[in-house]
Protein backbone atom coordinates (compact mmCIF):
# COMPACT_ATOMS: atom_id res chain seq x y z
CA UNK A 1 0.00 0.00 0.00
CA UNK A 2 2.86 2.29 0.71
CA UNK A 3 4.75 1.57 -2.16
CA UNK A 4 1.58 2.25 -4.78
CA UNK A 5 0.99 5.35 -2.41
CA UNK A 6 4.41 6.58 -3.44
CA UNK A 7 3.44 5.39 -7.19
CA UNK A 8 0.88 7.41 -7.30
CA UNK A 9 2.48 10.97 -5.78
CA UNK A 10 5.10 10.49 -8.72
CA UNK A 11 2.35 10.19 -11.28
CA UNK A 12 0.72 13.55 -10.11
CA UNK A 13 4.39 15.51 -9.79
CA UNK A 14 5.08 14.15 -13.61
CA UNK A 15 1.50 15.74 -15.23
CA UNK A 16 1.87 19.08 -13.43
CA UNK A 17 5.10 19.36 -15.82
CA UNK A 18 4.54 19.78 -20.05
CA UNK A 19 5.89 17.32 -22.37
CA UNK A 20 7.32 18.55 -25.56
CA UNK A 21 6.22 16.79 -28.52
CA UNK A 22 8.34 17.96 -31.00
CA UNK A 23 11.19 20.77 -31.87
CA UNK A 24 10.72 24.48 -31.65
CA UNK A 25 10.57 25.51 -35.68
CA UNK A 26 13.71 27.82 -36.56
CA UNK A 27 13.29 31.54 -37.07
CA UNK A 28 13.01 32.77 -40.19
CA UNK A 29 16.03 33.41 -42.08
CA UNK A 30 16.51 37.45 -43.15
CA UNK A 31 17.20 37.52 -47.03
CA UNK A 32 17.84 40.69 -48.95
CA UNK A 33 15.41 41.12 -51.97
CA UNK A 34 14.76 43.27 -55.32
CA UNK A 35 11.86 44.33 -56.92
CA UNK A 36 12.34 43.56 -60.74
CA UNK A 37 12.01 46.39 -63.27
CA UNK A 38 11.88 46.12 -66.67
CA UNK A 39 13.99 48.46 -68.97
CA UNK A 40 14.55 49.19 -72.48
CA UNK A 41 18.21 48.43 -73.04
CA UNK A 42 21.10 50.42 -75.24
CA UNK A 43 23.37 47.46 -76.74
CA UNK A 44 27.17 49.54 -77.31
CA UNK A 45 29.60 47.38 -79.39
CA UNK A 46 33.18 48.71 -78.89
CA UNK A 47 36.39 48.29 -81.60
CA UNK A 48 39.16 49.84 -82.71
CA UNK A 49 40.70 50.96 -85.55
CA UNK A 50 43.15 53.20 -87.66
CA UNK A 51 42.93 56.79 -88.50
CA UNK A 52 42.71 57.20 -92.39
CA UNK A 53 42.61 60.15 -95.05
CA UNK A 54 39.32 59.56 -96.95
CA UNK A 55 41.49 60.88 -99.73
CA UNK A 56 45.29 60.21 -100.89
CA UNK A 57 46.83 61.56 -103.48
CA UNK A 58 50.18 60.53 -105.50
CA UNK A 59 51.51 63.77 -106.83
CA UNK A 60 53.69 64.17 -109.92
CA UNK A 61 55.49 67.04 -112.00
CA UNK A 62 53.47 66.94 -115.38
CA UNK A 63 57.04 66.96 -117.29
CA UNK A 64 59.87 65.70 -116.96
CA UNK A 65 63.05 67.27 -115.44
CA UNK A 66 65.90 67.43 -112.90
CA UNK A 67 64.36 68.22 -108.73
CA UNK A 68 66.45 70.81 -107.74
CA UNK A 69 64.49 71.95 -104.97
CA UNK A 70 61.89 70.69 -102.29
CA UNK A 71 60.12 72.63 -100.10
CA UNK A 72 58.58 70.08 -97.93
CA UNK A 73 60.29 67.05 -95.69
CA UNK A 74 57.73 63.50 -94.48
CA UNK A 75 55.65 64.32 -92.36
CA UNK A 76 55.13 67.93 -92.97
CA UNK A 77 51.64 69.43 -93.05
CA UNK A 78 50.96 71.64 -96.43
CA UNK A 79 48.04 74.08 -97.03
CA UNK A 80 46.70 74.13 -101.00
CA UNK A 81 48.66 76.48 -103.13
CA UNK A 82 51.73 75.99 -100.92
CA UNK A 83 54.73 75.12 -103.21
CA UNK A 84 56.08 71.78 -102.56
CA UNK A 85 58.96 71.52 -105.35
CA UNK A 86 60.54 72.32 -108.87
CA UNK A 87 62.14 71.16 -111.82
CA UNK A 88 65.48 72.91 -113.63
CA UNK A 89 64.01 75.41 -115.32
CA UNK A 90 66.68 75.78 -118.24
CA UNK A 91 64.99 73.12 -120.38
CA UNK A 92 61.69 74.47 -120.16
CA UNK A 93 62.79 77.71 -120.93
CA UNK A 94 64.63 76.97 -123.83
CA UNK A 95 61.65 74.51 -125.23
CA UNK A 96 59.50 77.89 -124.84
CA UNK A 97 62.46 79.85 -126.76
CA UNK A 98 62.27 77.46 -129.55
CA UNK A 99 58.38 77.21 -129.54
CA UNK A 100 58.66 81.00 -130.04
CA UNK A 101 61.14 81.29 -132.69
CA UNK A 102 58.97 78.52 -134.44
CA UNK A 103 55.54 80.82 -134.27
CA UNK A 104 57.75 83.79 -135.83
CA UNK A 105 59.09 81.63 -138.58
CA UNK A 106 55.83 79.95 -139.21
CA UNK A 107 54.20 83.91 -139.57
CA UNK A 108 56.67 84.99 -142.09
CA UNK A 109 55.79 81.80 -144.01
CA UNK A 110 52.29 82.97 -143.81
CA UNK A 111 53.08 86.53 -144.56
CA UNK A 112 54.85 85.07 -148.07
CA UNK A 113 52.17 82.86 -148.84
CA UNK A 114 49.14 85.04 -148.39
CA UNK A 115 51.36 88.07 -150.28
CA UNK A 116 51.99 85.51 -153.64
CA UNK A 117 48.41 84.71 -153.77
CA UNK A 118 47.42 88.56 -153.61
CA UNK A 119 50.15 88.92 -156.60
CA UNK A 120 48.66 86.28 -158.20
CA UNK A 121 44.96 87.47 -158.10
CA UNK A 122 46.36 90.66 -159.22
CA UNK A 123 46.84 89.23 -162.56
CA UNK A 124 43.51 88.60 -163.40
CA UNK A 125 42.04 85.78 -164.71
CA UNK A 126 41.79 87.76 -168.29
CA UNK A 127 45.80 87.73 -168.19
CA UNK A 128 47.45 84.98 -170.15
CA UNK A 129 49.96 84.28 -167.51
CA UNK A 130 46.90 83.26 -165.28
CA UNK A 131 45.80 79.49 -164.79
CA UNK A 132 43.27 78.70 -162.54
CA UNK A 133 45.49 75.44 -161.39
CA UNK A 134 48.01 77.75 -159.87
CA UNK A 135 45.68 79.85 -158.94
CA UNK A 136 44.20 76.71 -157.11
CA UNK A 137 47.93 76.00 -155.45
CA UNK A 138 48.31 79.70 -154.38
CA UNK A 139 44.91 79.12 -152.05
CA UNK A 140 46.10 75.66 -150.77
CA UNK A 141 49.69 76.82 -149.87
CA UNK A 142 48.38 80.30 -148.47
CA UNK A 143 46.17 78.08 -146.06
CA UNK A 144 48.24 75.76 -145.35
CA UNK A 145 50.86 78.37 -144.08
CA UNK A 146 47.93 79.84 -142.17
CA UNK A 147 47.32 76.23 -140.40
CA UNK A 148 51.23 75.93 -139.48
CA UNK A 149 50.88 79.28 -138.02
CA UNK A 150 48.07 78.30 -135.96
CA UNK A 151 49.97 75.13 -134.82
CA UNK A 152 53.00 77.00 -133.95
CA UNK A 153 51.49 78.93 -131.68
CA UNK A 154 49.57 76.67 -129.66
CA UNK A 155 53.14 74.85 -129.49
CA UNK A 156 54.41 77.81 -128.24
CA UNK A 157 51.06 78.56 -125.96
CA UNK A 158 51.69 74.58 -124.56
CA UNK A 159 55.70 75.15 -123.95
CA UNK A 160 54.72 78.31 -121.89
CA UNK A 161 52.32 76.41 -119.68
CA UNK A 162 55.17 73.43 -119.31
CA UNK A 163 57.64 76.11 -118.14
CA UNK A 164 54.84 77.07 -115.41
CA UNK A 165 54.67 73.19 -114.90
CA UNK A 166 57.95 73.18 -113.47
CA UNK A 167 56.97 73.81 -110.14
CA UNK A 168 54.94 71.71 -107.86
CA UNK A 169 51.80 73.01 -106.10
CA UNK A 170 49.81 71.72 -103.33
CA UNK A 171 46.18 71.23 -104.42
CA UNK A 172 44.72 70.85 -100.88
CA UNK A 173 45.45 70.67 -97.44
CA UNK A 174 47.10 67.46 -96.33
CA UNK A 175 50.00 65.76 -94.74
CA UNK A 176 53.01 64.40 -96.39
CA UNK A 177 53.36 60.60 -95.96
CA UNK A 178 55.79 59.66 -98.64
CA UNK A 179 58.62 61.16 -100.42
CA UNK A 180 59.75 58.39 -102.94
CA UNK A 181 62.24 60.49 -104.90
CA UNK A 182 64.85 63.19 -103.63
CA UNK A 183 66.65 66.12 -104.95
CA UNK A 184 68.66 65.88 -107.58
CA UNK A 185 66.79 63.03 -109.43
CA UNK A 186 65.56 63.20 -112.88
CA UNK A 187 61.83 61.93 -113.13
CA UNK A 188 59.84 61.33 -115.92
CA UNK A 189 56.31 63.18 -116.37
CA UNK A 190 54.00 61.33 -114.21
CA UNK A 191 56.22 60.42 -111.92
CA UNK A 192 55.19 60.12 -108.00
CA UNK A 193 57.38 62.95 -106.82
CA UNK A 194 55.32 62.64 -103.23
CA UNK A 195 52.49 61.56 -101.67
CA UNK A 196 49.78 63.83 -99.52
CA UNK A 197 46.97 62.63 -97.46
CA UNK A 198 44.45 65.26 -97.32
CA UNK A 199 43.27 66.68 -93.99
CA UNK A 200 39.31 68.00 -94.97
CA UNK A 201 38.34 64.89 -94.26
CA UNK A 202 39.29 62.27 -91.98
CA UNK A 203 37.86 58.89 -91.62
CA UNK A 204 38.31 55.55 -89.28
CA UNK A 205 39.18 51.73 -90.47
CA UNK A 206 37.82 48.85 -88.59
CA UNK A 207 37.86 45.37 -89.29
CA UNK A 208 34.57 43.95 -88.73
CA UNK A 209 33.31 39.97 -88.17
CA UNK A 210 30.57 39.23 -90.15
CA UNK A 211 28.07 38.23 -87.42
CA UNK A 212 28.59 42.12 -86.12
CA UNK A 213 27.43 43.69 -89.18
CA UNK A 214 23.54 43.55 -88.41
CA UNK A 215 24.34 45.56 -85.22
CA UNK A 216 26.72 47.86 -87.00
CA UNK A 217 23.45 48.68 -89.30
CA UNK A 218 21.04 49.17 -86.84
CA UNK A 219 23.20 51.36 -84.59
CA UNK A 220 21.66 54.99 -84.24
CA UNK A 221 24.78 57.14 -82.47
CA UNK A 222 28.72 56.54 -83.37
CA UNK A 223 31.67 57.78 -81.29
CA UNK A 224 34.93 57.95 -82.19
CA UNK A 225 37.20 58.48 -78.81
CA UNK A 226 41.25 58.80 -80.14
CA UNK A 227 43.62 56.76 -77.83
CA UNK A 228 45.95 59.66 -77.98
CA UNK A 229 42.90 62.00 -76.09
CA UNK A 230 40.50 60.01 -74.38
CA UNK A 231 38.59 63.36 -73.34
CA UNK A 232 37.69 64.14 -76.37
CA UNK A 233 34.90 62.82 -78.86
CA UNK A 234 33.71 63.04 -82.47
CA UNK A 235 30.75 61.85 -83.80
CA UNK A 236 30.98 59.14 -86.81
CA UNK A 237 29.03 58.01 -90.02
CA UNK A 238 29.36 54.45 -91.25
CA UNK A 239 30.34 55.81 -94.99
CA UNK A 240 31.37 52.57 -96.60
CA UNK A 241 31.42 48.47 -95.46
CA UNK A 242 33.28 46.26 -98.12
CA UNK A 243 31.61 44.17 -100.36
CA UNK A 244 33.58 40.97 -99.31
CA UNK A 245 35.61 39.64 -96.65
CA UNK A 246 39.01 39.58 -96.27
CA UNK A 247 40.35 36.14 -97.45
CA UNK A 248 42.99 36.00 -94.55
CA UNK A 249 41.07 37.17 -91.61
CA UNK A 250 37.27 37.01 -92.78
CA UNK A 251 36.74 40.73 -91.53
CA UNK A 252 34.72 43.11 -93.53
CA UNK A 253 36.51 46.44 -93.68
CA UNK A 254 34.18 49.32 -92.73
CA UNK A 255 35.17 53.25 -93.01
CA UNK A 256 33.75 55.53 -90.26
CA UNK A 257 34.04 58.75 -91.53
CA UNK A 258 34.73 61.38 -88.68
CA UNK A 259 32.83 64.47 -88.22
CA UNK A 260 34.96 66.81 -86.81
CA UNK A 261 34.79 70.12 -88.35
CA UNK A 262 37.64 72.30 -86.72
CA UNK A 263 39.22 69.02 -85.27
CA UNK A 264 41.99 66.74 -86.95
CA UNK A 265 42.93 63.01 -86.25
CA UNK A 266 46.70 61.99 -86.00
CA UNK A 267 46.57 60.06 -89.61
CA UNK A 268 47.96 56.20 -88.51
CA UNK A 269 46.91 56.98 -84.84
CA UNK A 270 44.27 54.42 -83.01
CA UNK A 271 40.86 55.36 -82.28
CA UNK A 272 37.98 53.54 -80.50
CA UNK A 273 34.84 53.49 -82.12
CA UNK A 274 31.01 52.84 -79.82
CA UNK A 275 28.36 51.57 -81.82
CA UNK A 276 25.41 52.27 -79.53
CA UNK A 277 21.83 51.19 -80.66
CA UNK A 278 18.53 49.70 -79.15
CA UNK A 279 18.47 45.77 -77.46
CA UNK A 280 16.77 42.85 -78.54
CA UNK A 281 13.96 44.13 -76.32
CA UNK A 282 13.45 44.79 -72.81
CA UNK A 283 15.68 43.66 -69.51
CA UNK A 284 15.46 43.41 -66.12
CA UNK A 285 18.71 44.36 -64.35
CA UNK A 286 20.24 42.01 -61.47
CA UNK A 287 23.25 42.19 -59.46
CA UNK A 288 24.89 39.30 -60.50
CA UNK A 289 25.11 37.75 -57.19
CA UNK A 290 21.08 36.75 -57.81
CA UNK A 291 22.16 34.54 -60.69
CA UNK A 292 22.42 30.61 -59.22
CA UNK A 293 22.61 27.25 -60.69
CA UNK A 294 19.22 24.63 -61.05
CA UNK A 295 19.84 21.59 -63.30
CA UNK A 296 22.50 23.56 -65.11
CA UNK A 297 20.46 26.01 -65.95
CA UNK A 298 20.47 29.71 -64.76
CA UNK A 299 17.65 30.22 -62.07
CA UNK A 300 17.00 33.54 -59.45
CA UNK A 301 14.75 32.63 -56.19
CA UNK A 302 12.04 34.37 -56.07
CA UNK A 303 9.76 35.42 -53.08
CA UNK A 304 5.93 33.64 -53.10
CA UNK A 305 2.71 35.76 -52.83
CA UNK A 306 2.63 35.55 -48.79
CA UNK A 307 6.65 36.62 -48.83
CA UNK A 308 7.72 33.42 -46.42
CA UNK A 309 9.19 31.21 -49.08
CA UNK A 310 11.95 31.67 -52.12
CA UNK A 311 11.53 29.17 -54.96
CA UNK A 312 13.65 28.84 -57.54
CA UNK A 313 12.90 29.62 -61.21
CA UNK A 314 14.88 29.61 -64.52
CA UNK A 315 15.42 32.64 -66.46
CA UNK A 316 17.06 33.84 -70.19
CA UNK A 317 20.09 35.41 -69.81
CA UNK A 318 20.73 38.50 -72.20
CA UNK A 319 23.55 39.69 -70.94
CA UNK A 320 26.53 39.53 -68.21
CA UNK A 321 27.30 43.56 -67.16
CA UNK A 322 30.26 43.30 -64.86
CA UNK A 323 28.78 42.85 -61.59
CA UNK A 324 24.99 42.89 -63.37
CA UNK A 325 23.11 40.61 -65.52
CA UNK A 326 20.49 40.81 -67.63
CA UNK A 327 17.64 39.25 -67.32
CA UNK A 328 15.63 38.59 -70.68
CA UNK A 329 12.25 36.27 -69.74
CA UNK A 330 11.04 34.17 -66.57
CA UNK A 331 10.34 36.96 -64.33
CA UNK A 332 7.18 39.49 -63.65
CA UNK A 333 7.71 42.99 -62.94
CA UNK A 334 6.95 43.91 -59.72
CA UNK A 335 7.98 39.97 -58.30
CA UNK A 336 11.00 39.99 -55.28
CA UNK A 337 13.95 38.19 -56.05
CA UNK A 338 16.39 37.29 -53.76
CA UNK A 339 19.98 38.87 -54.78
CA UNK A 340 22.18 37.62 -52.17
CA UNK A 341 23.20 34.20 -50.56
CA UNK A 342 20.89 31.99 -53.02
CA UNK A 343 22.98 29.10 -52.25
CA UNK A 344 21.66 28.50 -49.00
CA UNK A 345 18.85 29.12 -50.17
CA UNK A 346 16.14 25.75 -49.84
CA UNK A 347 12.37 25.85 -50.57
CA UNK A 348 11.30 24.86 -47.32
CA UNK A 349 13.02 27.19 -45.29
CA UNK A 350 11.22 30.56 -44.33
CA UNK A 351 12.58 33.76 -44.81
CA UNK A 352 11.51 36.96 -44.43
CA UNK A 353 12.89 40.45 -47.10
CA UNK A 354 14.91 42.04 -45.18
CA UNK A 355 15.01 45.70 -45.40
CA UNK A 356 18.74 46.85 -44.18
CA UNK A 357 21.29 48.84 -45.81
CA UNK A 358 23.15 47.29 -49.14
CA UNK A 359 26.87 46.89 -48.77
Amino acid sequence: MRTAALLACFALFACDKPVSTQSEAPPPRPVRVQAVAFTEPRATLTYSGTVQARRQADLAFRVGGKIVARSVDLGARVHAGDMLARLDPADLALSAEAAQNAVAAAAADATNARLEFQRYESLGRSSPSFLASEREKRVAANMMANARLAQAQRQYALALSQKNYGALFADADGVVVALPVEVGQVVSPGQTVMTVAQTAETEVLVDMPENRLPELRAADEITVVPWSDPSRSFAGQVREVAARADPASRTFAVRIAVQAPGEQLALGGTATVRLTGRGAGPVAILPAAALGDCDGKPCVWVLDEGQSRAAPRPVTVAAYQDDNVAIAAGLQAGEQVVTAGVTQLDPHLTVVAWGGAQR
